[in-house]
């Protein structure tokens, strides 16, 4: 017995210097000390939530239990990236509790494996499909919103949820042109929505209940950006030379945060409610890409390994992560309270965004921007 606990001390161990080691080959290890640092301040309330010992006690602001009361027969919802992680678990619970669940998934494959997935696990008169949508496609964004009017077009639609997601890729376009970070993360689904919302304004005009709810998956990564948040021109998101794997995503978090705000100002007299969600550090599958930005082999090797060993199991599980933007697209209280254009962080907790989120100026110009870059 005592021998069992020493090799588990030992195992620890050797994963914790592996953890070092690969910090050590990065550019992380200057940044966990300014993080340790910043924990301690007022800035570190950013990371409140991050992961599970980062929540210091504070309450979730939505439980499983609250939502295995909710009777979601009557609703429609639509979810990106939902064949894995925080997607797969979200279209979960959201099935579980009589939701009709449209899976848009990248691949026909991808979108069947997940529904049979779900039909295994929820039961096989759950109710969900699946539909291809590529959003690096503005003709794929297209035709997923040709088909899906066509099938629910009399219906409308009462939940939408942006959570699909790339991050830190190689610097690429997408196949109109635009750099694929933000044309995933960003600009697809301002197209998404915006061709999606006369089925939500059908739900919110003429549904008794008269309630619909879009989700933007945001990140803690809002806070870190180039200089003024946002490019607000194309030529500056399709520069090369300005592209950072990191602080392209950051800026594509912010940007679904300010298109969430801009979108909830235009359409809150009309009971479609918008919020932007932060989910915390999920293990997912979307780590492969972190562990990619190690600038040596052998600090990815052992960051790998830190991460397989022990990382993971410090980090929320997809099926807890997905809570809050379940709050935000179910919850109760918060349609009650008609609550919108906030930004959420785990679990269910309101906070604040980086700064940036706040000026106006920048949320109005990326709107036009937007509009500009999904009409080519």
């Amino acid at each position: 017995m005592g021998s069992c606990r020493c090799g588990k001390c030992l195992g620890v161990l050797v994963v914790a210097t592996a953890i070092l080691i690969g910090f050590l080959h990065s550019d992380s290890s200057a940044r966990l000390l300014k993080y340790i640092d910043e924990l301690e301040n007022d800035r570190g309330k950013r990371y409140m939530g991050m992961v599970p010992a980062l929540h210091y006690g504070s309450p979730w602001g939505f439980t499983h239990n609250e939502l295995s009361k909710l009777d979601l027969s009557e609703h429609i919802a639509v979810i990106t990236g939902a064949n894995s992680g925080l997607g797969y678990w979200t279209a979960y619970h959201l099935a579980n509790r009589g939701a009709e669940v449209v899976l848009a998934c990248r691949s026909k494959q991808k979108c069947d494996h997940s529904v049979q997935r779900l039909q295994n696990t929820v039961g096989k008169n759950c109710k969900v499909s699946g539909m291809g949508l590529d959003l690096a496609s503005f003709s794929s964004i297209r035709k997923f919103a040709r088909e899906f009017e066509g099938k629910y077009g009399s219906r409308g639609l009462d939940i939408l949820i942006l959570n699909a997601g790339i991050l830190a890729p190689p610097f690429s376009l997408t196949d109109d042109g635009i750099e694929s970070t933000m044309g995933v993360n960003h600009f697809g689904h301002f197209l998404l929505t915006k061709l999606l919302l006369p089925q939500l304004l059908k739900v919110a005009d003429e549904n008794a209940k008269g309630i619909a709810t879009v989700v933007a998956v945001s990140s803690a990564g809002n806070f870190d950006t180039p200089p003024g948040g946002v490019f607000t021109t194309i030529e500056q998101i399709n520069n090369e030379s300005n592209y950072n794997r990191k602080k392209t995503y950051g800026m594509s978090k912010l940007a679904n945060i300010l298109f969430a705000q801009e979108l909830s100002d235009r359409y809150k007299d009309r009971n479609i409610l918008v919020n932007a969600v932060h989910p915390g550090a999920v293990v997912t599958d979307i780590a492969r890409n972190i562990i990619d930005m190690v600038p040596t082999e052998y600090g990815r090797t052992v960051f790998r390994a830190a991460y397989e060993g022990l990382v993971q199991k410090l980090l929320w599980t997809a099926e807890d992560a997905a809570l809050t933007q379940l709050f935000a697209a179910v919850s109760p209280v918060l349609k009650k309270s008609k609550t919108t254009g906030k930004y959420f962080h785990p679990i269910a907790r309101p906070t604040h965004p980086d700064p940036h989120a706040f000026n106006y100026t920048l949320q109005k110009k990326l709107w036009v921007l937007s509009e500009q870059v999904t009409a080519m």
